[in-house]
């Protein structure tokens, strides 16, 4: 597990304004690498995963989870992002290995994500999850996640996402920022920052040119307004699997299902594709407890 990329909460406008932004360069290149990602696959992942570190600043405990399940018509096919306690984050494509013969496609996500939904997933630890559910308007993860935060909570929000890839698939840069407007805000400020995020290029860009997430948001979203850093923390690539989980999953199949895998099972995780097995002995034995 590494957590050598860092998220910043800021607040403006004496908290009428509340922004966060992440740097998530090393945790998309480890998952391009978990993976083995083409370069469309991987813009689709990092951009969901730098979506969902963004997103998971709302969580208040470590045991809290949020949970981008995006599903689409296109040749992506779908994928999922999670972020635990707001800085462990993990996931997978469910193509991952997309690649087209025409270049420029290869970096066309609207066109490969094609219509569909994102399910946001807020798991805080009550006796049932938040669950909401948004079509997909345009095919860019950033602008659908706008028009979700606008029909679900009724709350402005801009939210930017990129990823840079390098000549030799490496990441250069992948990040975002999230910008949301509490209610009562002041109307005049409110439009200074919409004007000004127009105004921004692409935070990876800025990235690659030497910017950090927090510098991005003081020189160009804020332009030197008024500004309070609340928090700096470390986020990272990180999968909580193990040989136990698999086993208690399978403890909840029925005795045909588990009468079926009598020869054993090499399970894959689907976020880091680590494999356990698990034996026919050990099979037999839960056959017993059924």
């Amino acid at each position: 597990m590494s957590m050598s990329d860092k998220v910043f909460r800021i607040s403006a406008g004496n908290d009428q304004f509340r922004i966060f932004a992440v740097d998530a360069t090393q945790t998309v290149q480890q998952a391009r690498d978990l993976h083995d990602l083409s370069p469309i696959s991987t813009i689709f992942l990092g951009r969901l995963l730098v979506a969902a570190a963004l997103v998971g600043q709302d969580l208040k405990n470590a045991r809290d989870s949020v949970t981008l399940n995006l599903t689409c018509t296109g040749d992506l096919q779908g994928g999922i992002a999670i972020c635990g306690g707001g800085k462990y984050l993990r996931g997978y494509a469910q193509n991952p290995h997309l690649f087209y013969e025409e270049i420029p496609d290869n970096f066309d996500l609207p066109k490969a994500i094609g219509g569909g939904t994102i399910t946001i997933i807020k798991d805080l630890g009550l006796r049932s999850p938040f669950i909401g559910i948004c079509e997909l308007v345009t095919g860019e993860i950033a602008k659908d996640l706008t028009h979700y935060y606008l029909q679900s909570e009724q709350l402005p929000t801009a939210i930017a996402l990129g990823v840079m890839i390098g000549n030799d698939a490496s990441i250069r840069a992948a990040g975002g920022f999230f910008v949301q407007q509490m209610p009562e805000a002041d109307k005049h400020l409110a439009d200074t920052i919409i004007d000004n995020i127009s105004r921004t290029p692409n935070p990876t860009d800025l990235m690659d040119m030497g910017l950090s997430p927090l510098q991005i948001i003081q020189r160009f979203v804020l332009r030197d307004l008024d500004c309070t850093l609340l928090e700096e923390s470390e986020i990272g690539y990180c999968c909580n699997c193990s040989r136990e989980r698999f086993l208690r999953a399978l403890l909840t199949l029925c005795q045909a299902e588990l009468e079926t895998m009598t020869d054993g099972i090499d399970p894959l995780c689907h976020y880091c594709n680590r494999s356990y097995h698990i034996s026919g002995d050990e099979i037999k034995e839960m056959l017993t407890l059924t």
